[in-house]
């Protein structure tokens, strides 16, 4: 199995446009964990359908969980992705399902 740098992202308020609106951007957490991203099985996609498994990927990663529930992204390569679930594999490894964002 291939391990790659991921970095968790945290959403910070940076300033307040003209309207008072909060401006926020992500940044990321220290340190950068391991990573990669797993397949789908045959059942996953009977379960949820191929729409959910086309915008979204699943990333075994070694971050604490609670580094994990804090974080509202993760960074893997050039590519940012919205957290959408986290869940604990009772041991050193988290499941996070991701979906892409698209630009």
């Amino acid at each position: 199995m291939r391990y790659f740098s991921v970095a968790l992202l945290r959403t910070v308020q940076t300033g307040t446009d003209p309207l008072g609106n909060p401006v926020c951007t992500l940044q990321p957490t220290k340190p950068a964990y391991l990573g990669r991203f797993t397949e789908w099985t045959a059942e996953e996609m009977q379960l949820v359908g191929r729409a959910v498994t086309e915008s979204q990927r699943k990333l075994l990663t070694n971050a604490p969980l609670s580094a994990c529930r804090q974080a509202t992204a993760v960074r893997a390569g050039n590519e940012d992705y919205t957290i959408q679930t986290v869940k604990d594999l009772q041991g050193r490894w988290r499941l996070l399902y991701l979906e892409r964002w698209r630009t």
